[in-house]
């Protein structure tokens, strides 16, 4: 899987959708017009017969045509951005809308914390932040969806069949489906789909309550009569046109569906540690009366979103259910259906399913004490968002391994917010001092005491645990309010721009969660594809900081730099030198960077490698540096391992 050749197919295919919507838009706004300017001459007394849309009647009243249909185009793009906007909250949005509840992160309930468990390593194992999870808990069906428009503001909704019926490999099986619309860039195609086909059925909408509420009778006289009944013919006619545009998005949003949901599943099977557990979720699926059906009415806006099929439809949006298992097990036949059938009832007649604990994997030592990895530069920018079985392994691993007090805190939000801090504060004691103080007079003496307190607890966690216990605190920050993510973005900012600053990972941490908080404030914001040539100077300031921070002696550090700025600008780059106030000049160049085209970004992960590990060994600590980096850089990078050393320099 080539997660930056995904990245340019999903924004050509987001694209030809958009322009594929216009054009449907302008259609039905034709059409609407023509329905309203027939109504208007059956109406009009100076008419004098001939045609319906007789040329030079039409030219007398064009600025109606010019009104009627700026107005329709107007309600279509006004109530497509009104959806898009409300969409941009999040996809907890989403799921809520659907009845979703969110899972706290203490919940007892042991289906709900193993569910909490899975999509933790998940996160882990991606190098992404913990999404928000919902549970529909009155859908019997087995199905999930991720929804949202970047990891930042992601959340993932498992419907209570699917708690409930799947096994824990299971499970892991559909997690890892919705994980790759996360990082395949599909959730932000879908919440833009929505948003344009509400639009088309906002047309239908209104004319169906003009039918619904218009008076019956036109007082006296045939003419009255006559006017009414012209008044619901278009209305009803309007209506038609609306659900044929309406349809005809439908359809192409389905014929995208499908495409996306066989490569979600070829990714589960490379996430998980075999095809077995997406399989059994699937055989399930087609072995039980609720099959993956949701009740909800709203569970046609989202059928393209779902794990399997939700609702009834003309066009299907997924490939059919034996296909899907097919493909998964070549051997498969319609008889497994009424195996996996009887093994349910049994099961159910045996003991409840709700009380079934969580099997997650027995705690086991840390790879941590290997002191380095063996890489190499295209081995490592493959990585960039495809996870595989070692990861998700030691993905559950590190997730037991992190202190009890630091998972306590992800269920306290200002928790949360001082541990994030905590991260971002420099490991140097004067430096950390002046930033705590800084903390203090921004966000108050609590927060400031609060840093403090975690600070002793961060500076004991493996190199390994940083990443994975910072990536876990972001679910409690959603909660909060608009104003107050501002105001710790806006601290963030601060702390990175403090020219004292010694420790290169504690600001690279500052700048990964403003990255994060500003994901989440501004889902929307498009990158300007930039290319290398175009960005030079800030690829001079990143390998300069680096080189320089990872060496001890100015000719080495030279060396290191010539390395990796030599394979991105072979021919002319700028000359090796960190400027004064680099923390201030560092953070607007990954700014600027994370503005890259996809395949100049895979080129800048290679140089990063070869830059920062020109022996092609990476320590432990340079792994998890440059796991950071490439995360503010929105290239997520799973944990850099010995065990999965073959398959990182393959």
């Amino acid at each position: 899987m080539d997660f930056f050749g995904r990245q340019v197919e999903t924004r050509r295919l987001s694209r030809r959708l958009v322009v594929l919507f216009l054009l449907a838009v302008v259609i039905v706004a034709l059409a609407v017009t023509s329905v309203v300017l027939v109504v208007v001459r059956l109406l009009d007394p100076a008419s004098n017969g001939g045609t319906l849309l007789d040329p030079l009647w039409v030219d007398e009243h064009l600025s109606l045509a010019v009104w009627t249909l700026l107005t329709v185009l107007g309600v279509i793009g006004l109530a497509s951005l009104y959806k898009t906007a409300m969409l941009s909250q999040g996809g907890g949005v989403v799921a809520q809308s659907l009845g979703g509840e969110l899972v706290a992160a203490d919940t007892s309930d042991p289906l709900r914390r193993r569910l909490l468990n899975v999509v933790e390593e998940m996160a882990i194992a991606s190098g992404v932040s913990m999404p928000q999870v919902y549970v529909l808990d009155h859908e019997l069906g087995i199905n999930a969806f991720a929804a949202g428009h970047n990891p930042a503001n992601a959340a993932i909704a498992v419907t209570r069949g699917a708690l409930t019926r799947l096994s824990r490999s299971e499970l892991q099986g559909v997690i890892a489906h919705e994980f790759s619309h996360v990082l395949n860039g599909d959730m932000r195609l879908n919440i833009r789909m929505m948003g344009l086909l509400f639009g088309l059925l906002s047309i239908a909408v209104i004319a169906r309550l003009v039918l619904r509420h218009a008076p019956r009778s036109g007082g006296s006289g045939k003419k009255g009569g006559g006017a009414v009944a012209a008044i619901l013919l278009a209305a009803l006619v309007v209506m038609i046109v609306g659900y044929i545009g309406l349809f005809f998005g439908r359809l192409l949003q389905a014929a995208v569906s499908r495409s996306r949901e066989s490569l979600a599943d070829a990714s589960a099977v490379q996430f998980t540690r075999d095809p077995e557990g997406l399989r059994g979720a699937l055989v399930k699926i087609g072995a039980l009366s609720a099959g993956s059906r949701l009740l909800d009415a709203d569970a046609e806006e989202v059928a393209h979103m779902l794990f399997a099929p939700g609702v009834d439809r003309l066009f299907a949006t997924h490939p059919p259910l034996f296909d899907r298992i097919k493909a998964l097990d070549p051997s498969f036949t319609e008889r497994a259906f009424d195996a996996a059938r009887a093994r349910m009832l049994a099961e159910e007649a045996s003991a409840p399913v709700e009380d079934a604990p969580d099997d997650s994997l027995r705690r086991e030592p840390l790879p941590a004490s290997l002191s380095s990895v063996d890489v190499t530069p295209a081995g490592v920018a493959q990585l960039v968002g495809n996870p595989g079985t070692p990861h998700v392994r030691i993905a559950q691993q590190l997730r037991l391994s992190l202190p009890p007090s630091m998972v306590t805190a992800t269920q306290v939000p200002r928790q949360a917010v001082a541990l994030v801090l905590a991260f971002a504060v420099d490991t140097d004691a004067v430096v950390g001092a002046r930033q705590v103080e800084l903390i203090r007079n921004q966000l108050g003496v609590r927060a400031a005491e609060t840093v403090q307190e975690w600070l002793p607890q961060l500076n004991a966690l493996d190199a390994m645990q940083r990443l994975p216990a910072f990536l876990r605190l972001f679910p409690a920050i959603h909660r909060f309010s608009r104003l107050e993510k501002q105001r710790l973005a806006a601290c963030l900012r601060a702390l990175l721009r403090d020219e004292g600053r010694q420790s290169l990972h504690a600001y690279v941490l500052a700048k990964l969660a403003e990255v994060q908080l500003q994901d989440e404030l501004d889902p929307a914001r498009r990158s300007r594809r930039l290319t290398l040539e175009g960005v030079s100077g800030s690829l001079c300031v990143l390998f300069s900081v680096l080189a320089r921070h990872g060496h001890d002696n100015e000719a080495s550090a030279r060396r290191a730099y010539e390395v990796g700025m030599h394979h991105l600008l072979p021919r002319d780059r700028p000359a090796y030198g960190v400027p004064t106030g680099w923390q201030k000049h560092l953070d607007e160049a990954l700014g600027r960077l994370d503005d890259l085209q996809p395949a100049a970004k895979e080129q800048l992960v290679e140089a990063l490698v070869k830059a920062i590990a020109h022996d092609l060994r990476l320590t432990i600590a340079e792994a998890e540096l440059l796991r950071t980096v490439c995360a503010a850089l929105h290239c997520p990078l799973p944990p850099l391992l010995a065990e999965g050393a073959g398959e990182v320099s393959a």
